[in-house]
């Protein structure tokens, strides 16, 4: 599970996935072609949709389906998700563990 953090700085992770044709994301179905059919002429870029509680959003391949720690998703554009977030480090660090207490 990749995990984020807003720049510059912010102590609040978030779940982060990249979608692409193909790839399972949770939260993004009905994934349709790169085709609109008899409608248009021209190729629509391949989509699919995430439902939260704003309504159903499109999303585009190269789209960044992000959980909040509410569970709340939401879209970002490729673009704006490198301009706003970075990789967590230490996503998991260990807690430290203190040497037990030596009694003679």
């Amino acid at each position: 599970m990749p995990f984020f953090t807003r720049l510059p700085t912010d102590t609040n992770l978030i779940e982060a996935h990249q979608w692409f044709p193909g790839q399972q994301v949770a939260g993004v179905t009905d994934e349709v072609p790169g085709f609109a059919g008899t409608e248009s002429l021209l190729p629509v870029p391949p989509h699919a949709y995430l439902t939260n509680r704003k309504g159903r959003l499109t999303v585009f391949a190269g789209d960044w389906v992000i959980t909040e720690p509410t569970g709340n998703q939401h879209i970002c554009q490729d673009r704006l998700f490198q301009m706003s977030y970075t990789p967590a480090e230490n996503e998991f660090a260990p807690l430290p563990v203190s040497a037990p207490d030596a009694q003679n």
